[in-house]
């Protein structure tokens, strides 16, 4: 089958639609985001500096604040480039904003018992 053409805005019905429309880096950025997430229950906000726990209570975390910054920044700039682009162009960046915020939101809220609990935050107390 033919890879989609963006220009006219045909779309691939092959299962490769999604992530063509989304794009290499997108796709790379929106994976770590996910692998991110993936991480987050495992956090519980000690810091261990030796086997595989190194990856939840350190790393993770920092490449968390990396994307926190770096998603909306995709976002905004694709919304830059809506504004001279064509309307098949268009439509891709809409497309690919959408996918952005959901998983941004996600990413949020699956570490949002890890940020409460490292800066101790409880408003009940």
């Amino acid at each position: 089958m033919i890879a989609p053409d963006m220009t006219t805005g045909d779309d691939n019905t092959n299962g490769t639609g999604f992530f063509t429309r989304l794009g290499p880096l997108r796709v790379f950025l929106l994976g770590a985001a996910c692998i991110v997430m993936l991480a987050a229950p495992f956090a519980d906000g000690t810091t261990h500096a030796h086997d595989w726990r190194l990856v939840p209570s350190v790393i993770a975390p920092t490449v968390l604040m990396m994307l926190v910054f770096a998603v909306p920044l995709d976002i905004t700039m694709s919304r830059v480039f809506m504004t001279d682009a064509s309307p098949a162009e268009r439509a891709r960046l809409r497309f690919a904003i959408k996918v952005e915020v959901l998983v941004y939101i996600a990413m949020l809220a699956a570490w949002t018992p890890f940020i409460v609990n490292v800066l101790e935050f409880n408003p009940f107390d």
